[in-house]
């Protein structure tokens, strides 16, 4: 048999694939997997719900299908959608490296609440350092939306705010726990966390302006 595009997919995928699609549906949908995954990268959201619009009803129980449908439908602001197929995708895999996104999506639309129960399952020793840190701060976002600046400052401190070397999503999580303790009327904690980002990045985001106390419009 001549190979098709979709048999360039990593082996668990192809094999995941194999097992839940549709008698002769398989091939078919590593195929659009293939190309909804090179459209993702490149950042072409509306390509790679093209893409999976058929597969999805060859393999609904794929949960790279649902991962990637999920993911191009937060990215373009589509977040009750967002929302089912990264639940889906949780349910399917077992997996928690998309619940950040998982629980932005709930945030979006209204249900802050839903997110904090997202995230206070996540298994911390089951993801990387980089998806927990996106966790804690849509956590933390949630728990402002709630008026519960307190507990989303000592959210964010759980984290790995004390990095030996210092990453960009470690300057992500100072940002957030700095305006977590503006939020919670701790201006002066909140500016040493500023200082921190400055001193590693001054062109960080709008950190020169927001540790002299001047918030983006």
């Amino acid at each position: 048999m001549d190979r098709s595009p979709g048999d360039q997919l990593p082996a668990d995928v192809v094999r995941e694939i194999n097992q839940v699609a549709h008698f002769g549906r398989a091939r078919d949908v590593k195929d659009a997997v293939f190309e909804a995954a090179n459209a993702l990268e490149e950042g072409e959201y509306a390509k790679v719900i093209e893409s999976l619009v058929t597969a999805k009803r060859g393999a609904p129980r794929s949960p790279t299908v649902r991962e990637l449908l999920g993911l191009a439908h937060y990215h373009l602001g589509q977040f009750r959608e967002a929302a089912r197929e990264l639940a889906a995708y949780r349910r399917l895999s077992g997996e928690h490296d998309q619940d950040p996104a998982f629980a932005d999506a709930e945030r979006a639309l209204g249900r802050p609440e839903k997110a904090v129960e997202i995230l206070t399952e996540l298994p911390r020793d089951e993801i990387s350092e980089d998806v927990l840190v996106e966790a804690l701060i849509v956590l933390a976002g949630a728990l402002r939306d709630l008026g519960r600046a307190a507990e989303a400052v000592d959210a964010l401190s759980a984290g790995p705010v004390r990095p030996a070397q210092v990453e960009p999503h470690h300057l992500r999580l100072w940002y957030a726990l700095a305006e977590a303790l503006e939020d919670a009327g701790n201006r002066r904690d909140a500016r040493s966390w500023w200082d921190a980002i400055y001193a590693e990045d001054p062109e960080f985001f709008d950190v020169a302006s927001r540790r002299l106390g001047v918030k983006r419009r």
